[in-house]
């Protein structure tokens, strides 16, 4: 069986899929530039993760944090919209499976930073949109979940 980030990765690459805008243009840590003729797109990756012994018996609590990433190109109005419409979708996914098939305990929102960049034909926008996720697995079974 695979890593617990493993199968989170995975969860993520299915479960959204399917935004109006994103459609299946959902990739994991995919680095930029993206396509010139870029279509609304979400990148995700798991930028970090922390771990704590919380019993005698090998019990890890980790957090991870989940960064995932919506991208478009277009002039202001419609791209920020654009750029909403896949946060809200991202944060409707996470809080319809808030455990994501039992794989985490729970998460929170952390933040969501804005980026700009109108050095090309159209102005190229970010919304990154950052969760923490705790989970639980054994010292010796990292692949599990508890």
């Amino acid at each position: 069986m695979a890593h617990v980030r493993t199968q989170i990765r995975e969860w993520l690459k299915i479960n959204l899929a399917g935004s109006a805008d994103a459609g299946p243009r959902v990739f994991a840590r995919r680095t930029l530039p993206l396509a010139k003729e870029l279509a609304p797109t979400l990148i995700f990756s798991i930028q970090n993760e922390m771990s704590v012994d919380i019993s005698m018996s090998g019990t890890q609590e980790r957090t991870e944090m989940l960064r995932v990433t919506a991208c478009a190109k277009g002039d202001a109005d419609e791209t920020e919209d654009q750029l909403d419409r896949m946060a809200l979708f991202v944060e409707r996914v996470l809080s319809g499976n808030p455990c994501m098939a039992g794989l985490i305990q729970t998460y929170a929102y952390q933040s969501t930073e804005f980026s700009f960049s109108g050095e090309g034909e159209k102005t190229f926008c970010t919304a990154a949109l950052t969760f923490a996720l705790t989970l639980f697995t054994q010292r010796t079974h990292a692949e599990t979940a508890l």
